[in-house]
Parts: structure tokens; C-alpha cells; sequence
């Protein structure tokens, strides 16, 4: 048994105050037959002092060494805790100069990943939580770079690095059109990690973005050459051109009244000054007055990436002639058959004759409504008349208040003014060409041109100017300022809105005063439909008749009669109707709304059923349908 007086050596433990590290702070020596101080029995103390974390051996023979010497030993840790582990956001590390581009095959930059919160534990085992437990921010390489296994990153087209939203993205030297025919791009004379930028090497880069054809060499080359000699960035330079195709032209028609002033009816893509159109073109009876051009076929062109760029043929015209006028030769000429005007459309000819009032439509004249014909007003149409025909309608004054009604088109040599009653409204068939309009009411079948302004107020009712065609404001700074403009084919104007935020509609629309007139007609149609199958219904018209009481008979009688017809017409409708919906899907597919200018906020775009809201002043901007993706895309003029 071993005697009382034997006892094994002794130490005391202490730790740091977050109980991270543990060393020993005294020391009692074995006495008599008790074990002597060693690794094994410092080991065994320590976890009697419910230390769990592992003993450094190391440290802890230094601390037996130097106990046993009669050292002091309490600067040795011989335990340690684990450290929690705070949350780390992924971090990029660029190799090279921001402000130059990589180039395919350079190794540019490294991702340093993401490292997520960890809890730790003290000497004792229990668990010590992160400060910042927050989820670590990861940045991923975009389309264009490729990462290897130790997030270094590699260019495989030439750009600008950029780090956005947790990105790394190269912003490609070469910006394409979006018509895919020109490529432009900012030229360095040297890279993101110092090297000389060379023709062949910008060459290469455009060909990483699949720029293949019409390669502008000498512009890349006096472009590098100012760079480096101006030790600046130059931005802008045209590195690629294509080849646009040549769309074959529309056949037209040619118009040959000699001395009167005809021009054959524009293009919707010609810009000409509607300022000075000239009077209505007469004819006398007799007199050859067109001719009908064939069309002509087109050239396809080649893109920047190499693609062929198709081209359309030009469509054949077909021409439905008035009254007033005779074809000749297989329908390719066209003669006056009365003495007249002109009236002239994209696919229209007839000869009409011609009222001239000198004078204002006012009190002293009454309303000027024609059966036939077109009417010249010389003066101004007053507020609460109203001037119908037709024909044309030419006023070389102003339109007050007023109601014009034309067959064909409508041109006021002066403005539109009116309060925006809904009484009071301009209604073309065909063309409506304005020096201004002010809270009008204008429907125009074809195009609408006004020289200086489309005015709406807020006061009242505002304006509302609908064309099936075009809508052009041709002053250099002309505007469209309140109220709503809807148009078939496109719009240009150069400021649209005011800084005051005035609300103003821009839409692409297919509303027209034919479409509205057979929707209309399809409605009536329809109230009889249902009206005969409630009279008569659908099967034998003359059972249905047998039954009927005396003074019910004679309607049924005229239902009866009208049923087969009235289902015809509905068929004939709706055919109408879905022909002119897919030439409208053609036309919008090509039109735009172009603001050459400034749109200011409170301006609203409008088509395809959907609306883009103006929130901030754009300059030069073009909207266009994207019929693929359903939406509206903005551009830059």
C-alpha cells in the first residue's frame, strides 16, 4: 500500500478568457513513490480538468521539459479550441488594368470562392458561434470567360471586365446594329496585362464575337495608330460594314397630268416636305393622267456575321379605278373620262370634279355637303359647320370646331383648332396634312402630317389622332405634346411630352376607319342574326311562317329573306377582318415609333397590347415590336 505521503505531481490549468487556449500556471513536483510529471499524466490531468479540445504533444513535452528544469513554463499553450469561422464573400481578383480589354486565350483574373459561416468550440467542447453567420455573396464567370479548377479565368472573346450583380462579365469591344449590317467598337493600343494591341489581334477579337465579313481593315489600323499615339481610348470606329440588300420597289403608279401639279402618291418610307404639296392635280376629259410601273426584284445583302440578308420583291399594284377614269393598254395606262381632280391614292385613281368656295363656311354659306366630288374652301371652316365630300377636301385657311368629313384626303393649309368636343372631328378615307393641330379630333385612313405640333390640353377633352398609315410632324423641332396619337405604320417626331410631364399616348395600332366600319356593320349583322333565329329560327322558313300570328308575319317575312344573306356577309367580314389583321402583323414587324428628340416622362408607348412607360428623359430613341419575345424594344436613333 503506498505510503500517504506519496503523491503524484500536480499542476493548475488556466486559459485565456474566451477559453480558446489552455497552459499551465503551477506546478507540485511528485513526492515520495507518486508519479513524476509527464506527458501521459499532464494529458490525464487535463481531461480530469474537463479540458476535451486536443493536447499539442509538442507543446506539452516543452512544458514537462521545462517544469522538471524548474522553469516557468505559462507562455506554452498545450490546448487549443477551434475558431469559429465568419462568413466570407466570394472575392475577384484582377490580374491587369481595368481600363483595357483581354483579349481570347488570356488568363485575366481569379474568383476567390465563397467560405459560409462555421460555429467553432472551446477547450471545454462547448460550441462558440460566429459574429457574422450573414450568407456569403458568391460571383460566378458569365458566358465568354472560362474558370478552371482553381477559379482562375480565361477570356475566349476580346472586352472590358466588368463585375456586376455578382458577375464577371467581359462587355464586348464590337457593338452590332441591330440590324446586324455594322459593327463599331472603342480601339486601346494596349490590353488589360500591358501588351500591344495589333490590327491582326483586333481581327481575331472581332472574330470571337463572330465578326467575319466586310472587315474595315484600314479604319482598325488608323484607329490603333491614334490610340497609341494619343495614349487614349478611340471610341466609335466602324471595324465592319455589310452589305445591306436592296428591297425590291413597289410597283406605282406614275402620275402624267402635264402643268397641274400631279405627283404620284409617296412611299411610306420616302420623306418629302408636306409643307409644299401644291394644289389638288386637274385634269382635263381626255387627258392621260398615269401610269401604272411594274415592280422590281431585289438583291440580298450580307450581315457582319457572314449571313445572307434577305430581300423582298417588289409587290405588283393593283389599281381600282373610278368612274372618272379609263385604262388602256392592259391597265398600265390611265385616262381622265370627265374634266376634274385627281384623287390619287397609293392604289386608287379617279377624276372628280371639283367645288371651289372662296370664301369661309360660315353662316353665310351653311354646311357644304357633296354627293360627288371634291371641295377647295378658301377662307376658314368656322366652328359648329360642317364640310363633307367625297372626294378631297382642301381648306386654305384653318379648321375651327368643325366637322370635316372626305372620302379621300384632307389638307388644311392652316392648323386644326378645336376645344376637344367629340362634335367636332376631321374623318379622312385617305391622307390629313396640317400646319398644326390643337386638341383635334383627326381619323385619317392613310398618313397624318402635321408641319409644327400636335397639341393636347388637360383643360378638357384633349386630342385624338388616329392614322392607318404614318405619322409625321416634320418641323426639325416639331412635337406631340399631350392627348393620344395612334398610328398603323409608325410615328416621327422629334420631341414628344414636355418637361412639365404632360401625359401623352404614342401607339401602334391597326384602327382604322375601315376596320371600325366592318366591326360595326358585324355588330348590326349579328343583332339580326339573333333577332331572326328568335322569330323564325333555323329550320324550314315556311313552317316557321305557319306559326307565326298575323302581326308577326311580315318581320319574319323580311328576317326570312335576309338570313342566307346576312350569314354570307358575316363569312365575307370576318375573312376581311382576319386579311387585314395579318397585313397589320406584317406592317408592325417594320414600324417604329422614332423620337428624334427628346421623350420626356409622362409619355406612354403603346403596341402590341403592351405600354412603356417614359420615366426618365430618353434622347434619340426609337420603339419597335419585337413579335418574338411579345414586347416592346427601345433603341437609339
Amino acid at each position: 500500500m503506498a505510503d500517504a505521503a506519496d503523491a503524484d505531481a500536480a499542476v493548475r490549468f488556466g486559459g485565456t478568457p474566451d477559453r480558446m487556449k489552455v497552459g499551465v500556471t503551477s506546478y507540485l513536483p511528485a513526492r515520495g513513490q507518486g508519479r513524476p510529471l509527464s506527458v501521459d499524466l499532464l494529458r490525464q490531468l487535463l481531461a480530469e480538468a474537463g479540458v476535451t479540445a486536443p493536447m499539442d504533444e509538442k507543446n506539452a513535452a516543452e512544458v514537462v521539459r521545462l517544469l522538471l528544469a524548474g522553469q516557468d513554463a505559462r507562455a506554452i499553450t498545450i490546448a487549443r479550441g477551434v475558431r469559429p469561422q465568419n462568413a466570407q464573400d466570394a472575392r475577384f481578383e484582377l490580374f491587369g488594368a481595368a481600363q483595357f480589354p483581354v483579349f481570347p486565350g488570356q488568363a485575366f483574373g481569379r474568383i476567390h470562392p465563397a467560405v459560409p459561416a462555421q460555429a467553432g468550440r472551446d477547450v471545454g467542447g462547448n460550441p462558440v458561434p460566429p459574429t457574422d453567420e450573414h450568407a456569403p455573396r458568391e460571383i460566378a464567370a458569365a458566358g465568354g470567360i472560362a474558370m478552371d479548377r482553381d477559379g482562375v479565368l480565361t477570356a475566349q472573346l476580346a472586352g472590358l471586365v466588368r463585375l456586376s450583380e455578382g458577375r464577371v462579365e467581359l462587355e464586348p469591344l464590337a457593338r452590332v446594329s441591330d440590324d446586324r449590317l455594322q459593327a463599331t467598337a472603342t480601339l486601346y493600343h494596349r490590353d488589360a496585362l500591358g501588351g500591344l494591341v495589333t490590327p491582326e489581334g483586333m481581327v481575331a477579337a472581332l472574330s470571337s464575337q463572330g465578326i467575319v465579313f466586310g472587315i474595315q481593315m484600314e479604319a482598325v489600323i488608323r484607329g490603333l495608330g491614334q490610340a497609341s499615339a494619343e495614349n487614349r481610348a478611340v471610341e466609335g470606329v466602324v471595324v465592319a460594314q455589310g452589305q445591306a440588300p436592296v428591297q425590291g420597289a413597289a410597283g406605282w403608279l406614275e402620275a402624267i397630268c402635264e402643268g397641274s401639279g400631279c405627283v404620284e402618291a409617296p412611299d411610306e418610307n420616302q420623306r418629302m416636305d408636306y409643307r409644299n404639296r401644291g394644289q389638288f392635280p386637274v385634269a382635263r376629259k381626255g387627258q392621260d393622267i398615269a401610269r401604272l410601273r411594274p415592280p422590281t426584284k431585289g438583291v440580298p445583302g450580307r450581315d457582319v456575321y457572314g449571313k445572307e440578308v434577305a430581300s423582298r420583291d417588289g409587290a405588283a399594284l393593283r389599281v381600282q379605278v373610278g368612274k372618272g377614269v379609263e385604262a388602256l393598254e392592259e391597265g398600265t395606262r390611265f385616262r381622265a373620262r370627265i374634266d376634274g381632280v385627281v384623287l390619287a391614292g397609293k392604289s386608287s385613281l379617279d377624276v372628280s370634279e371639283l367645288l371651289n368656295m372662296t370664301g369661309d363656311v360660315d353662316y353665310g354659306t351653311g354646311n357644304i355637303l357633296l354627293s360627288q366630288g371634291s371641295v377647295r374652301v378658301g377662307g376658314t371652316v368656322r366652328s359648329g359647320f360642317t364640310v363633307e365630300a367625297p372626294g378631297k377636301v382642301l381648306v386654305e385657311g384653318m379648321v375651327e370646331s368643325a366637322r370635316i368629313i372626305a372620302g379621300s384626303d384632307v389638307l388644311v393649309r392652316g392648323g386644326i383648332f378645336m376645344s376637344g368636343d367629340e362634335a367636332a372631328f376631321v374623318q379622312a378615307g385617305g391622307c390629313v396634312t396640317a400646319n398644326y393641330t390643337h386638341n383635334a379630333h383627326v381619323q385619317a385612313g392613310g398618313d397624318v402630317t402635321v408641319a409644327l405640333a400636335i397639341v393636347g390640353s388637360t383643360a378638357n377633352k384633349g386630342s385624338r389622332v388616329t392614322s392607318g398609315g404614318s405619322v409625321r410632324v416634320t418641323d426639325p423641332k416639331g412635337r406631340i405634346m399631350g392627348g393620344t396619337v395612334v398610328c398603323a405604320h409608325g410615328l416621327d417626331v422629334f420631341q414628344a411630352g414636355s418637361e412639365r410631364g404632360m401625359s401623352t399616348t404614342l401607339a401602334l395600332s391597326q384602327e382604322t376607319p375601315e376596320i371600325a366600319a366592318l366591326i360595326k356593320e358585324m355588330r348590326e349583322l349579328r343583332v339580326l342574326k339573333e333577332r331572326s333565329m328568335f322569330v323564325v329560327g333555323e329550320g324550314d322558313g315556311a313552317v316557321a311562317l305557319a306559326r307565326l300570328p298575323g302581326e308577326r308575319r311580315e318581320e319574319a317575312r323580311d328576317l326570312l329573306g335576309r338570313r342566307d344573306s346576312i350569314e354570307s356577309r358575316l363569312r365575307q367580314i370576318q375573312r376581311t377582318l382576319a386579311e387585314l389583321a395579318q397585313e397589320h402583323l406584317e406592317r408592325v414587324a417594320a414600324a417604329r415609333i422614332a423620337i428624334r428628340g427628346t421623350a420626356y416622362p409622362g409619355v406612354a408607348i403603346k403596341m402590341g397590347g403592351c405600354a412603356l412607360y417614359i420615366e426618365r428623359p430618353l434622347d434619340r430613341c426609337v420603339f419597335s415590336w419585337d413579335a418574338k419575345n411579345k414586347q416592346i424594344v427601345t433603341g437609339s436613333l
